[in-house]
This record gives structure tokens, C-alpha cells and sequence, in this order.
């Protein structure tokens, strides 16, 4: 089995917070999108010492994994949609035997992350890292690695259990903005919307934030239960492109839920 590991991950921490694992559901065929493949007998085994066929003899060779590497992207894609605020897509996870995986080519499992990580970019990030984690059901243990998506190498790291989802605290926001956009026939509208407000992500980064009234700071401490109202003040500015005819006018709103 193979499927999505949802937490957090972040440069400046060489921690990451594992949230939940979603399995990836069959395609729409019907088929596993992670399975098993049979280890094809070497030159050297080709035959027994008897002049048989040496399929006992490749027998004891653990079967690789296979993906289908397009329908677990989608199935990462469509699941960071759906995500809160704070929560990303950050690897994968295999379920499998500990020979199956150590069969599998490590180019192979890179291969998965780096095109999952593809399919959701974090924007604004150069941080190139994502979880690998191997649950074993033969024998029972849990192993965890890194891997780094320009070289594909996996370095393996420390996995502690710990209880996070009740600690995690819910910031809710409403970003109101006015825009007018120039409507083309010949340009999709979805990226004339990208394009007009692609300037209010600089806006909003660069804002101060008011969390229940009170100025945010780093060394802030919140504790009381939430949902929690955050403000967020921005200078005055007036980006509006000149007015035409052509022209329509938009009211747009975005809410956002941090966790």
C-alpha cells in the first residue's frame, strides 16, 4: 500500500510534524496503485545444477514495488486542496514487507516523491525535502528517511511517537480586497485571475498581524481555546489598473483557516 503523509515541514526547524496518513485509493480501474512484481531470475540461476528450470531457485527473491506514480500525484494534488491552513502534503508512506522494500530500487521511491512533490509545489519555498516513511508488517517496525529532491538520495532519520493534533490551535482570517480584471476570450480565466492578484501575496506576507486584538509577536503565547481571529493590517495603497470600458469590476473574498 502506498499513500500521502500530511504534517508540516520547515526550513528553519530540523524537525517535522506528522499529522495523518491518507491512503491512496485504487484507480479508476480498479487497480492498487501500489503492487507487488515478481524479482526476475538472474543469468546465474537461469538453470539448476540438475539442467532445470531454476524457478525454485528465484523463488527466494522478494518481489519489488511498483507504482503508478501519475495516480498517487493526483491523489496528492486533490487531497492538498482540502487541506487546513498549516497542514501540507510532505511525502509518502509505504506499506509493505521489509525485503519487498529493500528490493525496490531507491531510485524507484525517489522517483515517487520528487513527481508527488511536483504535483504540490510549495510556493515561496526552496526547501527541497520530503518524509519517505516504510511501515513493515514482516517483521512489525516503522522506518523513516529523507529525501532530497535534487540529488533523490534517502538518508534515514529519527521517528518518536508524540501527541500533536490536540495541541494544534485554530486561526481563522478574511482578507477582503477589491480588483478589476481585463477579460480575454483567447486567455482562461482562471490565469487572469492568477495574474490580477498575484501582488496580493507580497500584500499579505508583509502584513502585520492582529490575533484576537492583539499585535502578533514571536514570543506571543496563546493558550486559550480557539477558533482565534486574526486581523491583518496592510498600508493603503491603490493598485487598481486604470478604468475602461472593457473593464469589470470584482469583489472578491478569501478566507483562510490557519491550524
Amino acid at each position: 500500500q502506498v499513500g500521502l503523509v500530511v504534517g508540516k515541514l520547515s526550513a528553519s526547524s530540523d524537525r517535522a510534524l506528522v499529522y495523518s496518513l491518507l491512503p491512496t485509493p485504487p484507480t479508476d480501474a480498479g487497480e492498487p496503485a501500489c503492487s507487488l512484481r515478481a524479482a526476475a531470475p538472474s543469468a546465474g540461476k537461469a538453470k539448476s545444477k540438475g539442467g532445470k528450470g531454476g524457478a525454485g531457485a528465484s523463488s527466494d527473491a522478494p518481489p519489488t514495488l511498483q507504482f503508478d506514480v501519475d495516480w498517487v500525484a493526483e491523489h496528492a494534488r486533490q487531497a492538498s486542496r482540502m487541506l487546513l491552513g498549516g497542514m501540507s502534503v510532505i511525502g509518502i508512506y509505504i506499506w509493505s514487507s521489509e525485503g519487498s522494500f529493500k528490493a525496490t530500487p531507491s531510485a524507484v521511491l525517489s522517483q515517487v516523491i520528487r513527481v508527488v512533490s511536483q504535483s504540490v509545489p510549495w510556493y515561496g519555498s526552496d526547501f527541497d525535502e520530503r518524509l519517505l516513511l516504510h511501515l513493515s508488517y514482516s517483521p512489525r517496525r516503522w522506518a523513516c528517511r529523507i529525501c532530497e529532491m535534487a540529488s533523490g538520495s534517502l538518508r534515514p532519520c529519527d521517528f518518536k511517537y508524540s501527541k500533536l493534533l490536540a495541541s494544534l490551535q485554530t486561526f481563522r482570517c478574511t482578507y477582503n480586497f477589491e480588483t478589476r480584471l481585463t477579460v480575454v476570450q483567447a486567455e482562461p480565466f482562471k490565469k487572469v485571475i492568477s495574474k490580477a492578484i498575484s501582488h496580493l501575496t507580497k500584500e499579505v506576507q508583509n502584513a502585520k498581524a492582529l490575533i484576537d486584538g492583539d499585535l502578533f509577536s514571536d514570543d506571543m503565547t496563546i493558550t486559550s481555546e480557539g477558533p482565534h481571529e486574526v486581523d491583518l493590517l496592510v498600508p493603503f495603497k491603490n493598485n487598481l489598473p486604470a478604468g475602461g470600458a472593457q473593464l469589470t469590476l470584482f469583489l472578491l473574498y478569501c478566507m483562510v483557516d490557519f491550524s
